[in-house]
């Protein structure tokens, strides 16, 4: 779940965010993510700079199957034990709808990064440079507006009607996570608005849907996340509230440009 991120509330506002820049290397595929996929994900059009997260040269991509003891680390360091996502629910999500998640990277000397130990090469050629994971969102699709404990649970047959769904239209948040000693740099937002805009782009759902807990709800609205007020999930222990974003295509973004361009 997006859940005790209290330290991303404190980071700069979501306006602003710089562009992300990546080195030749980074530009070649990682175990088969390909040229423009990496591109895509990139964000192009922000301003502000951030000088902590700059430095980290930070840079954005799918998740992978390789990247799941990264996921694991981060999500232990992250959160208490009872509201972690468990290796069984990554394995899960990122073989079978893992072009829903996202991971910011970063492939600069981070040897005291816990996830560098299990990072993988970005770039064949050079295998010392690392894509060392320091943030991520995991997501599924459900058919139900907002998340319930039944699209948090792993299915134990083919019959189950629990995980995923590829007939969904609701694209569910389980895990928003970022080192703890990489938030207040920006991270969190930069790599929530890029998650946000890829969604939008693909047109794979049409809405984004999350729990969080009662302090971060101002922190998800301003990314116009809309508070539906409290979430009968139980999941670690509940308490929590749920959270949707309507999600615009591209397609309506293009009717409206051409509404606001029609003849006099």
């Amino acid at each position: 779940m997006p859940r005790d991120l209290e330290a991303l509330t404190s980071e700069d506002t979501v306006q602003g965010l710089p562009e992300l820049s990546k080195s030749p290397e980074e530009m070649v595929d990682r175990k088969g993510l390909t040229e423009a996929e990496d591109e895509r994900s990139m964000l192009n059009a922000l301003s502000q700079r951030n000088e902590k997260r700059d430095e980290l040269h930070p840079y954005t991509q799918s998740l992978t199957l390789s990247d799941i003891e990264s996921c694991v680390r981060l999500e232990e360091a992250t959160f208490p034990e009872n509201e972690r996502c468990t290796r069984e629910k990554f394995q899960y999500r990122l073989k079978r709808c893992g072009e829903l998640s996202m991971g910011i990277y970063t492939s600069h000397e981070t040897n005291d990064i816990i996830t560098a130990e299990t990072s993988t090469p970005v770039y064949s050629g050079a295998p010392e440079r690392k894509a060392v994971l320091l943030g991520h969102i995991v997501a599924t699709k459900t058919t139900n507006s907002t998340v319930k404990d039944s699209d948090m649970s792993i299915p134990d047959s083919p019959d189950s009607k629990v995980g995923h769904t590829d007939e969904g239209r609701t694209i569910c948040i389980h895990s928003l996570a970022v080192l703890p000693q990489y938030q207040k740099r920006g991270l969190g937002k930069t790599l929530l608005k890029a998650y946000l805009q890829r969604m939008e782009g693909q047109g794979v759902g049409d809405r984004v849907a999350l729990i969080a807990h009662e302090h971060l709800i101002a922190y998800y609205e301003g990314f116009g996340f809309e508070n539906k007020g409290k979430s009968e999930a139980q999941f670690g222990g509940g308490g929590w509230y749920d959270l949707v974003r309507e999600l615009r295509s591209e397609e309506s973004a293009d009717d409206d440009d051409d509404d606001a361009d029609g003849d006099d």
